[in-house]
């Protein structure tokens, strides 16, 4: 008898913790030909959003209106921005039950500078 509850297994006799073996196994010939590719990291895709200011009719301001990258840029520039802030604001009036008040600039807010020491 090889050992206690071994019963002449030879199997496990080489075996390492729960059943993984000692010795790694020399790889195949399909393994040689095709080795696995190894994973990489894929680069953050640039998305994010803009603020904007909105300056009212009424000499009323909001600040930092954020608008999705996504829909900026191209031929009409900021106009799409305005549409969904109006969008966004016939909403709100709705809801509060206030009159819509209309917009008369819409500006890009100043970036934020980076501190280096809050990272």
């Amino acid at each position: 008898m090889q050992g206690q509850g071994d019963a002449g297994c030879t199997r496990t006799r080489h075996a390492g913790i729960r059943g993984r073996w000692l010795f790694p196994r020399p790889p195949s010939q399909f393994e040689r030909r095709f080795p696995m590719a190894k994973r990489t990291k894929s680069k953050p895709q640039e998305r994010g959003s803009v603020l904007f200011d909105v300056l009212y009719e009424d000499e009323s301001r909001a600040s930092n209106r954020r608008v999705p990258m996504e829909i900026l840029g191209g031929l009409d520039g900021d106009a799409p921005a305005r549409e969904l802030i109006e969008e966004q604001d016939r909403a709100i009036s709705e809801k509060s039950g206030r009159p819509l008040r209309a917009i008369r600039s819409l500006t890009r807010s100043p970036p934020r500078p980076i501190n280096i020491g809050d990272e």
